[in-house]
């Protein structure tokens, strides 16, 4: 080792050192404050000392210096009248082109949401009867439909997959429970 290579070591250790030094000075000032001195944490036995202490009430407000408005006479709390039970089942049916979450209201299916998978769109969809509901997914090579109808107020959902190069490809009552 030359004579400059050992200097250069040294001089770099040293500034290395007082940076490392300068940097915790800083941040024992800035965490302390710059002006006033340390929080000092609390024993265990003045944590006990102040939680025996009962809390002082607060202090009353002021009285006003203008005579208040006349006080609203309290209201009655509301009262609900249920006349008709609603049945709602939610579920999330899944495909290779998308989820979609169905519920049934009174046997018709209705769609709350879809999310299409990867590398595909939303082409179409009917998220409320009348008419048949349904999400038709799309992507490059094909389109995938799901149609969604209502079991035992349960929903179901039948998909079937087109591809572009016009073969089709049908998969009735294929049912996908829901994920959980």
């Amino acid at each position: 080792m030359s004579k400059h290579s050992a200097l250069a070591a040294t001089v770099w250790s040293a500034a290395a050192v007082l940076g490392v030094g300068a940097g915790m000075a800083a941040i024992s000032a800035v965490g302390t404050g710059i002006t006033e001195r340390g929080v000092k944490p609390m024993t265990p036995d003045e944590v006990d000392a102040a939680l025996a202490v009962p809390p002082t009430p607060p202090e009353p407000s002021p009285a006003p210096s203008s005579p208040s408005p006349p006080r609203d006479r309290p209201r009655p709390a509301p009262t609900v009248t249920v006349t008709r039970q609603v049945t709602t089942a939610i579920t999330n049916l899944a495909s290779e082109a998308g989820d979609i979450v169905a519920r049934c209201d009174g046997g018709a299916a209705f769609l709350v949401s879809w999310t299409p998978a990867q590398n595909f769109s939303v082409g179409d969809s009917n998220r409320t009867p009348p008419g048949a509901v349904f999400v038709r997914f799309q992507s490059s090579s094909r389109f995938v439909t799901m149609t969604v109808t209502c079991r035992a107020d349960r929903p179901t959902a039948a998909v079937s997959v087109d591809r572009r190069d016009d073969r089709h490809y049908r998969y009735p009552h294929r049912h996908f429970p829901s994920r959980g």
